[in-house]
C-alpha cells in the first residue's frame, strides 16, 4: 500500500511540474507575442525632461547665487549674499550646480541619444532635437566650470563610466559645433512626424525653430571664440550666416514652468533669499530712459527706483538699508514668468558685433543693433511709442570709435539677456562689457580675487576625491582650481 502511495505522490509531483512548464511556456510565449507585456522605454517623457531641466538649469543656484550677483545685476540677501563678495567657500554650492546639470539634462539627453540611435529604435530626427538639447547642456557646463568630463560625461548608466575623463573646453567647443552642424542638416529636410509632435516642451515639433535654435546657438559658440581663435570663428560664422538664425520675437525660446511653484524668481522675490536690483544695473536704465526699467525692476516702497550696490563688505552692507531696496520687476518674477533659453535679440547683437568687427560695415552694424533693441523692447511688451521713442535716442545708434561702439554694444547684450544671468556673466567674460571695475574702494570686499570679478565655478572637493586623478589632469592644463582662472575662451 505505501509502495502504491509513494508511485501515485511520484506521477502526482510529475503531473504539476509538467504543467507548471508548459504554463511558463504559455506565459513566455504570450509574451513574445504581445507586445503590451515588453517592458520598453519611450524616449518621448525623458527628452521632455531634458528640455523642461535646461530651461529650469537657468535659474539654477549656478544662476542666482552667483552669475546674476557676478553680472552686476542684482544682489541676494541672506547667506545667498557671499559670492557677491567674490568669495569661494561654497564647495558644496560648487557640487550641486556640477552634479545638478549631469543628473538633470545630460542624464536624460544622454539616454534619448542611446535610444534614438539603437537599430531597434532608430530615429534621426529625434536624435537630432535631442543632440541640440545636449550641446546647449554641455556648453553651459563648460562655461562654468571650464574643461568637463564631455566625451565620457553622462553616461553613468549607459555605459557604467563612473570616473569619467575631462575634456579640453577647445575640443568641446569645436565638438559641439560639428554636432550642432549635424543636427541642422538632418532638420532642415526632416518629417516632422518623426519628431516629438506630442512631447516638445519648447517648440511644439516645429522643426523650423529648432533649426534656428541650433544655428543660433553655433553662432554664440562661434563668436565665444573670437577673441582665442579668431580663424575658426569666422569660419564658422560664415556658415551660421548661410542658414536661418532666429529673427523674430517668434523664435524665441522659452518656457513657462507649470509645476511646483512656478518661476523660481518668484520664491526668491517674495521669500528666501530676497532679491534686490543692483545700482549699476538700475543707473544704466535710468541714465538712458530706458522703458525697459519698470518691467525688469519694481519701484521701492517710496515710489523710486532704488539699486543696492554689488561687493560691500559686512559692515557696509549692514549699513546701507538693503531690505528698502528695488525687487526684481514682476514681469521677471512672477510664478508664470517667462523662462528663456535664446532669444532674437541677442542674435541681432552677435551679427552685429560680426558686422562691426570681422566685416569693417558699421552701418551695417548699426542697423542690427539697432534691429537687437527693438527685438528686446518688443520681447517684453513695451508701447510701441515708447519703442519709436528709444530708438530716436542717443542710446540706440552706434557711434565713436570701434571700442566705444563695442562698449554700447555689449552693454546692450548685457541688458537683453536679462534674466538669463548665466549667459549675461559669460557675456561680460568674453567681451569685458560692460567694464567691472576692480574693487578699490574702502567699502567693498575684494575676496578671493583680489577685488577682480570670478571667472568660473570650482571643481568641488566631491569631485576631487571621487575622480581625482582626471579632475588634477584637467586643472594641470588649464590653471589653478581657482575662481579668478580663466577659462580658455576668457581672454578679457
Amino acid at each position: 500500500m505505501k509502495k502504491l502511495q509513494n508511485i501515485a505522490y511520484k506521477v502526482l509531483v510529475v503531473l504539476l511540474v509538467g504543467f507548471v512548464v508548459t504554463s511558463c511556456e504559455d506565459t513566455l510565449e504570450d509574451v513574445r507575442e504581445n507586445p503590451n507585456n515588453v517592458t520598453s522605454i519611450d524616449d518621448a517623457p525623458l527628452f521632455a525632461n531634458a528640455a523642461r531641466s535646461l530651461f529650469n538649469g537657468t535659474l539654477d543656484e549656478g544662476s542666482y547665487r552667483f552669475a546674476g550677483q557676478y553680472g552686476h545685476y542684482y544682489v541676494a540677501g541672506s547667506t545667498a549674499r557671499q559670492p557677491d563678495q567674490y568669495t569661494d567657500g561654497f564647495d558644496g554650492n560648487y557640487n550641486g550646480i556640477y552634479n545638478g546639470m549631469y543628473s538633470g539634462v545630460i542624464k536624460h539627453i544622454e539616454e534619448v541619444l542611446v535610444l534614438t540611435s539603437e537599430p531597434e529604435t532608430a530615429n534621426p530626427v529625434r536624435y537630432a532635437i535631442a543632440d541640440v538639447v545636449a550641446a546647449m547642456g554641455f556648453a553651459r557646463i563648460t562655461d562654468g566650470f571650464g574643461e568637463v568630463p564631455y566625451t565620457e560625461g553622462g553616461k553613468g548608466k549607459t555605459e557604467d563610466i563612473l570616473t569619467p575623463k575631462y575634456d579640453t573646453q577647445e575640443f568641446i567647443y569645436n565638438d559641439l559645433i560639428d554636432r550642432l552642424s549635424q543636427s541642422i542638416n538632418v532638420l532642415k529636410t526632416a518629417d516632422p512626424a518623426m519628431g516629438y509632435p506630442d512631447s516638445d516642451p519648447v517648440f511644439d515639433n516645429d522643426l523650423d525653430r529648432w533649426v534656428r535654435m541650433a544655428n543660433s546657438m553655433r553662432l554664440r559658440l562661434a563668436m565665444r571664440m573670437r577673441f582665442v581663435n579668431p580663424t575658426l570663428s569666422q569660419q564658422v560664422v560664415a556658415l551660421c550666416l548661410s542658414e536661418p538664425l532666429m529673427e523674430d520675437n517668434a523664435h524665441n525660446a522659452y518656457m513657462i514652468e507649470t509645476e511646483g511653484q512656478g518661476n523660481a524668481w518668484y520664491g526668491r522675490r517674495t521669500g528666501f533669499p530676497s532679491i534686490k536690483m543692483s545700482t549699476m544695473f538700475i543707473g544704466q536704465l535710468e541714465g538712458t530712459a530706458d522703458p525697459r526699467l519698470s518691467v525688469f525692476v519694481e519701484k521701492d516702497g517710496n515710489g523710486n527706483y532704488t539699486g543696492q550696490k554689488n561687493g560691500l563688505n559686512d559692515e557696509a552692507f549692514g549699513q546701507s538699508d538693503f531690505a528698502s531696496k528695488s525687487d526684481m520687476g514682476i514681469p521677471l518674477s512672477s510664478k508664470d514668468s517667462k523662462i528663456f533659453l535664446m532669444t532674437a535679440s541677442e542674435i541681432y547683437f552677435l551679427r552685429a558685433e560680426i558686422a562691426l568687427i570681422y566685416d569693417n560695415n558699421p552701418t551695417e552694424a548699426n542697423n542690427l543693433y539697432r534691429m537687437g533693441i527693438e527685438a528686446s523692447l518688443e520681447q517684453w511688451d513695451i508701447d510701441a511709442a515708447e519703442i519709436t521713442t528709444f530708438l530716436a535716442s542717443p542710446t540706440a545708434t552706434l557711434t565713436g570709435s570701434v571700442d566705444e561702439q563695442e562698449e554700447q554694444l555689449g552693454t546692450q547684450m548685457w541688458i537683453a539677456l536679462t534674466p538669463n544671468y548665466f549667459e549675461g556673466w559669460s557675456h561680460i567674460r568674453r567681451t569685458g562689457y560692460p567694464v567691472i571695475e576692480q574693487r578699490t574702494d574702502p567699502d567693498l570686499e575684494k575676496g578671493a580675487t583680489n577685488g577682480i570679478l570670478p571667472t568660473r565655478f570650482l571643481y568641488s572637493s566631491f569631485e576631487m576625491s571621487s575622480n581625482g586623478t582626471n579632475a588634477s589632469e584637467a586643472i594641470n592644463r588649464q590653471g589653478a582650481n581657482k575662481i579668478d582662472t580663466p577659462i580658455w575662451w576668457d581672454k578679457n
